[in-house]
């Protein structure tokens, strides 16, 4: 699939730290993403791309370059990408620390759970017995399918229709729309670019 770019002057709103996959909020540069934990190029994007770009943008180098916030999109298309967006929103509740790990292990495995619809099972590779008792028990609040039909409201206010669809926004507010997933190099060369 080949990704699709385009440019506007305009920023977009912040979202709370809470949805932040690394960096600081007064990075120079912010990346919102919207992704679906079913959708392969989703998957692709975040392993061989996102991961390595905060590694190489984030504090874990002593830098704070960029800032990303992690969207769920889930694609009607996709018949496990909802309940996966809820598990991964009632980790969320638990910890970041445990969102992270779940969005990993939702992404490495993919092909597992998409297949087969065990997600718990997936889960209880990264969490302890513990908590995977509260997200099971978090998973059927209602604030949870509520809090994944508003990042699904937001990604159809800024016309998402595909995913990964992404943002790279400067300071100046100046922002870059990229439809599809892009290789970690030409994102990195782009981010370079911007940071000069």
């Amino acid at each position: 699939m080949a990704a699709v770019l385009s440019a506007t002057g305009q920023g977009s709103a912040g979202k709370p730290e809470e949805l932040c996959l690394g960096g600081q909020p007064n990075a120079p540069v912010r990346i919102e993403v919207f992704s679906d934990f079913e959708c392969p190029h989703c998957r692709e994007f975040y392993l061989d791309t996102l991961k390595p770009l905060i590694a190489d943008f984030t504090k874990e180098k002593r830098i704070d370059k960029i800032y990303i916030l992690y969207h769920d999109f889930p694609l009607d298309m996709h018949p496990n990408a909802r309940k996966a967006a809820s598990y991964a929103l009632a980790a969320k509740q638990i910890s970041r620390e445990a969102w992270l790990r779940v969005i990993d292990v939702l992404y490495q495995d993919q092909e597992l759970w998409s297949q087969n619809g065990n997600i718990e099972g997936e889960l209880s590779k990264v969490l302890n017995p513990a908590e995977l008792a509260r997200v099971r028990k978090l998973v059927t609040d209602p604030s949870i399918e509520q809090a994944v039909r508003l990042e699904v409201q937001l990604g159809q206010s800024r016309e998402i229709t595909m995913t990964p669809t992404f943002f790279i926004i400067s300071q100046s507010g100046r922002q870059q729309r990229v439809n599809g997933s892009l290789g970690y190099l030409i994102v990195k060369d782009s981010l370079e670019q911007l940071l000069k």
